[in-house]
Formats: C-alpha cells, structure tokens, sequence
C-alpha cells in the first residue's frame, strides 16, 4: 500500500465526480468522499459502491466539519490529498439577482472549501507528498453577463487558494487549482442538448490535470492553476 495515493474528495458523488470514478477507482488510489443526500449515492454505480469509503457530512457546517474530523481521527483515517470537487452554478442577470442566491453561490463554491481547508494541516499530517486542489472557472478572471455571483465565488476562490498556498508552505502542503471551461458530462449534456459538446472538456482531461497535482512531480508548483478549454 506504500504507493497508494489517499485522496479525500468532497463532491465525488457530484456531476463531475461521477464522470471521474472510473478513473480513480484503480489500485493507485485510496477514496474517501463525502455526501449529503442518501439521494446522491444512488447515482453511483454499484459496481463502484464498495470501492469508496463514504461520509456524510454538511461541510458548509462547521459543527457537522468537527464531526467529520472526528469520525476521521475515530478511523484512523489521513490522507495525501484534498480534492474539492463541491461546487454550483447560477445563471442571472445582476438587477434580478437576490442577495440569499448572491450568498448561495459563495456558500457552495468557496465557504465548503474553506470548512475543509482549515484542518488540512491535521488531515494531512502524516503524508510526505500533501496536495490541495480546488476547481475555479474562467469566469473567476473574466466574467460573461448572467454569471456574476458565480464568477464571484469562483474569483474569490482562486484567491482564497492562493491565501492557503502561502500559510500552509511551511508543512509542505501545496494548493493550486484546476480552471476548466464547460465540462462535457451527462448532465451538462441534458441541460445544454444544443450546444457543440466538441468544445468541452472532457473529464478525462481533468483527471489527468488532477493526476499530475497530486503527483510529486507537481512539488514545484504551489499557488498556482491549470487550465484546460478551448482557448
């Protein structure tokens, strides 16, 4: 088990997530994940069930993140990487835009991030090869109209990423990104039927940008992001 990477994902039973089991669900990984609903488990394929040790857990609590630790410690679970894959999307024009949605996107995109980041040096303590890796859009940089509080969350993400990269450089946990243009999953698919899925990323694409970060040859990259589109 000497090389088996641990990975801790929140949002693997997510529309990305989904699309990436098969993939990390080899002999070179070890996956933990947290859910919410007994809902999202059933879209997992059975086949994969056994191969994932899951937790349930509102990580946007920080009650319900304390649990989460403790159940780790309980288990005598640690791990090598961080993989936070939670995350939403809204579409609307800011004059139609309600505070409460405003928050929500923070809420799921930056705020999940950062109940989990906190303990990352306790989580990952133990690993000689420590990773973060979070999941930022184009939009975080340069925002289309429509997509404010999501580009928003996304930005304030990267920065908070950054901010992680610099305080925890002193036990050797690295953090960066992965900014991926429109990701081509079944979901997405059912949502846009029109648009031309060619130009989308394709989760492959992501796994092995997620690969290459969690792997030491990533060491000299810390606060910094991948990205994979189109352009």
């Amino acid at each position: 088990m000497e090389n088996v990477t641990k990975i801790l994902f929140t949002g693997l039973t997510g529309n990305l997530g989904r699309d990436l089991l098969k993939f990390f669900l080899v002999k070179d990984y070890d996956i933990t994940t947290t859910y919410l609903y007994g809902s999202e488990l059933k879209l997992i394929p059975k086949e994969y069930i056994d191969k994932i040790d899951f937790y349930k857990s509102n990580i946007l609590l920080e009650k319900d993140t304390n649990k989460l630790l403790k159940d780790f410690d309980k288990n005598n679970k640690k791990f090598d990487s961080i993989i936070n894959l939670v995350g939403g999307f809204s579409f609307s024009k800011i004059e139609n835009l309600k505070i409460d949605d405003f928050k929500k996107m923070f809420e799921i995109n930056l705020y999940t991030v950062f109940n989990i980041s906190k303990y990352a040096k306790n989580l990952l303590k133990d690993s000689k090869n420590k990773s973060i890796i979070n999941i930022i859009s184009p939009y975080a940089l340069n925002p289309i109209e429509g997509v404010s509080s999501y580009a928003a969350s996304k930005a304030a993400l990267l920065s908070f990423s950054k901010s992680c990269a610099i305080e925890y450089h002193d036990v050797n946990i690295r953090v960066n990104c992965i900014m991926t243009d429109t990701l081509n999953t079944e979901a997405n698919r059912k949502e846009m039927p029109n648009a031309d899925f060619s130009l989308w990323v394709k989760p492959e694409e992501v796994f092995k940008s997620l690969k290459f970060l969690i792997s030491e040859n990533s060491k000299f990259i810390n606060g910094d992001y991948i990205k994979i589109g189109k352009e």
